[in-house]
């Protein structure tokens, strides 16, 4: 699953130690979402992502750019066109929210447009102190898309949520963390570090537990209380009989570390 550094290959793709490391792959357009990037990361993680091997997965830019949002040379166009690059877009977010995995936004430089949607989108995003987050649509006529009202809204508010999508504001690495947007904000010269073990950690955890965490955290804000507790009820159900649960009841019993298999 590793690619070269290219532009006819925008996106790279490496696995290692459970974890799917998608690398944004256009420095010289601060890693602009072009048709090309747009699809090869809509394959990635409907295919490669969801391999019993993975699991976690961690997406990310360079040192001057998670991802600027769309790319403008490719904007505009008719209907169709318009139609079409939504639909794409749709399949990435809607990937992120049901793998059931855990999905890391790892965020340096500008993570705009939709490149702030598919962070928000992830399960969570972690920065350094170069990352700026910006709601652009607005200075280009248009609303935010991706999601991108979904997730700030349910993140910051819906208050804040229009005032940052109203302005069109950048909002810096310490505030996005102060909002709660941001879980974990480490120096520069310790972020690559820091991510590795984060994903590492991750993809050494209950994949199965995770994933069904995932699903209902998704649903609690369209899930009344009674509805929730029959979901509880249900993956409780799902997870005591994961093969993660069984091993790590023995290795109470015997007094040793829990290891688990993502079973």
């Amino acid at each position: 699953m590793t690619t070269a550094h290219s532009e006819e290959q925008p996106l790279l793709a490496e696995l290692s130690d459970g974890v799917l490391r998608l690398t944004f792959n256009r420095p010289h357009a601060r890693n602009a979402m072009n048709g090309a990037l747009r699809g090869q990361l809509r394959d990635r993680l409907a295919t490669d992502a969801t391999a019993p091997e993975v699991r976690a997965v961690v997406i990310r830019g360079d040192e001057q750019a998670f991802c600027s949002g769309g790319d403008i040379k490719e904007m505009g166009g008719g209907p169709a066109t318009v139609a079409r690059k939504l639909d794409e877009g749709r399949s990435i977010v809607e990937s992120i929210a049901r793998l059931p995995k855990p999905v890391i936004a790892a965020v340096r430089g500008h993570a705009s447009g939709a490149g702030f949607s598919i962070a928000m989108a992830c399960d969570l995003i972690v920065a350094d102190e170069t990352a700026v987050f910006r709601s652009v649509f607005i200075h280009r006529g248009l609303i935010p898309d991706l999601a991108g009202t979904y997730w700030l809204a349910r993140q910051v508010g819906l208050y804040r949520a229009k005032e940052i999508i109203f302005s069109g504001r950048p909002v810096p690495a310490q505030e996005a963390h102060d909002l709660g947007l941001v879980a974990h904000l480490w120096p520069s010269p310790e972020f690559d570090r820091q991510v590795d073990d984060l994903a590492r950690r991750l993809a050494e955890g209950p994949t199965v537990a995770y994933g069904v965490a995932k699903r209902l955290l998704n649903r609690t804000f369209e899930t009344d209380l009674s509805t929730a507790l029959e979901l509880e009820q249900l993956g409780q159900s799902v997870t005591s009989g994961s093969e993660d649960h069984r091993d790590s009841i023995e290795a109470f019993k015997n007094k040793t570390p829990a290891t688990f298999r993502g079973r």
